[in-house]
């Protein structure tokens, strides 16, 4: 199984295409040569710590994404009934990512109120393994999935793929419990 710490980055890189959104929303911070100096001193320290706080973020979400895709499958299963689903991933994005869209980097108290709120959901999030829940799996050709013995599998396999290859040990990364990683290129040989 995955680390506390892995799970955390997959936590953080969850909130990735959230941290694009703020950098958009935020950009006329960065189209002033002025003011992007000013940042770059941090001669405007709110703004200075809420940019490099996001250049971190998205850095340890690609991290977390390159851990993915090349962390060894290391154990074999087999699943029967396996469906898609990805309506808790559209549930996840609609409740907590467009919320904090409404940050403002320049008020202390909004971007305390929304550390706060990001810390939360963190905290569950890592606490009960919701990793399934990342709307970069999507992005990089990965689906959810559940089998009818309620195994979460991430896959970049298609749903066609999947079934045919059901009852078969296939190679996988345990990631939690239920929750499992099958990578077509760890699968080559089935």
């Amino acid at each position: 199984m995955i680390t506390v710490w892995y799970r955390t980055g997959l936590y953080v890189s969850s909130f990735f295409p959230l941290y694009i959104l703020l950098y958009l929303d935020n950009i006329e911070f960065l189209t002033d040569l002025k003011t992007l100096k000013s940042l770059i001193t941090f001669n405007i320290p709110l703004p200075s710590v809420f940019f490099l706080t996001l250049a971190m973020l998205i850095l340890i979400s690609i991290a977390s994404v390159v851990v993915l895709k090349t962390i060894s499958h290391n154990e074999r299963y087999s699943f029967k009934g396996i469906k898609k689903t990805e309506d808790n991933l559209l549930s996840y994005v609609v409740t907590y990512l467009v919320p904090i869209l409404s940050i403002e980097i320049t008020d202390p108290s909004s971007l305390l109120v929304n550390l706060g709120l990001f810390s939360l959901l963190g905290f569950i999030y890592v606490k009960n393994s919701l990793v399934y829940l990342n709307p970069l799996f999507l992005f990089f050709k990965y689906n959810i999935f559940i089998s009818e013995d309620d195994e979460i599998l991430i896959s970049n396999y298609n749903i066609n793929e999947l079934k045919l290859l059901e009852k078969t040990k296939v190679n996988v990364r345990k990631l939690s419990f239920n929750i499992y990683l099958i990578r077509r290129e760890a699968n080559k040989e089935i």
